[in-house]
């Protein structure tokens, strides 16, 4: 009589030959969507510093109309001076007499200077921003992609005075 418990002796599993056509599948399927990603991450970077030009050059024009023109000449120093002169003013709350809408700019924003080809990067033209893409030549403040960039607001000295005034 048959107790009811049956055992098998059978294995299962995958064979040498199933595991490397499986392997070779994932491959052959990397190869091909690796490039489609990257192109993603590429378009989505230039998005985003496309957004980060509009959005401080749009301070400028929100800054112009509540205090004077903006009108400096370009900088062509190395250290992006005059860009991040004017990123100060931008960020610049006066507390004997706030404008409205001051800061323009984000106080927890401190770009630094960069003059690598590889970095998106603002550069100031004399009125706006411009943005200087990888592979083009100049000198201007980084857009960190990744948000790097923000951290402790900056302090203004009690003597500040804003550029182009």
């Amino acid at each position: 009589m048959k107790t009811g418990i049956t055992t098998s002796t059978t294995r299962c599993g995958m064979s040498l030959m199933e595991i490397l056509v499986t392997i070779s599948i994932v491959a052959i399927l990397s190869v091909v969507a690796i490039p489609t990603y990257m192109s993603y991450f590429s378009s989505s970077h230039a998005t985003i510093a496309s957004a980060r030009t509009e959005t401080v050059n749009t301070a400028v024009h929100r800054f112009n109309e509540c205090n004077y023109e903006l009108n400096l000449a370009a900088g062509s120093d190395s250290a992006a001076t005059v860009e991040l002169s004017v990123i100060r003013t931008l960020q610049y709350r006066n507390p004997l007499n706030p404008k409205v809408g001051s800061p323009y700019v984000h106080a927890r924003w401190n770009p630094v200077a960069s003059s690598s080809t590889l970095d998106y990067r603002l550069q100031w033209k004399g009125t706006l921003f411009a943005l200087l893409a990888p592979g083009t030549s100049g000198t201007g403040l980084k857009i960190d992609l990744k948000g790097g960039d923000m951290g402790t607001p900056y302090t203004f000295p009690a003597n500040y005075t804003m550029v182009g005034n």
